[in-house]
């Protein structure tokens, strides 16, 4: 039910990632600061930056190593993983033995952005399915292919326009 999740969504739940990233990078140096462990909120940050990072990278990587028929060559693929991941690691670990604070706010950063992640994307989805379930996205492949001429709206407002202008109307 949800192979047919449009690709333009998941830019939307990038950007609501970063955004979140951001709030809560801020909000983690202010409660350092009010906590008196000021390195520990900057780590948070720090680990947050680490990991947008990555997400971009890896999303390059991924167009970068592609090819025209839709495989991945895997090896210089792989490679470009393991080097990110690996220096990541490096100075997680860096941080962890010379400034304890800022290392553990920096893991802590590193998983907090995999869990906005994965709780945005899970959110997308939900309400994607909840879309199609109330007939208001194409409900297969065929029809999101344009076989009888479907066409998927850009995202909108709170990023599921649905046809007919019920954008995000799909509660009731």
């Amino acid at each position: 039910m949800l192979a047919d999740f449009p690709v333009l969504y998941v830019d939307l739940i990038v950007r609501r990632t970063i955004a979140s990233c951001v709030v809560l990078g801020v909000l983690a140096v202010l409660v350092g600061i009010l906590l008196g462990q000021p390195l520990a909120g900057v780590g948070v940050l720090l680990g947050l930056a680490a990991a947008t990072g990555n997400h971009r990278l890896f999303q390059l990587s991924t167009v970068r190593y592609s090819k025209t028929d839709g495989h991945i060559e895997r090896k210089p693929y792989a490679g470009s993983v393991a080097g990110r991941l690996g220096a990541i690691t490096i100075v997680a670990f860096a941080l962890l033995y010379f400034v304890r604070p800022m290392g553990f706010g920096m893991i802590g950063g590193l998983v907090a952005f995999q869990v906005l992640l994965m709780a945005n994307a899970l959110a997308a989805l939900w309400r994607y399915q909840r879309l199609q379930l109330a007939g208001l996205a194409p409900a297969n492949s065929a029809e999101a292919n344009g076989k009888d001429q479907v066409t998927e709206p850009a995202p909108q407002g709170d990023g599921f326009a649905v046809p007919g202008g019920t954008e995000g109307q799909a509660d009731a």
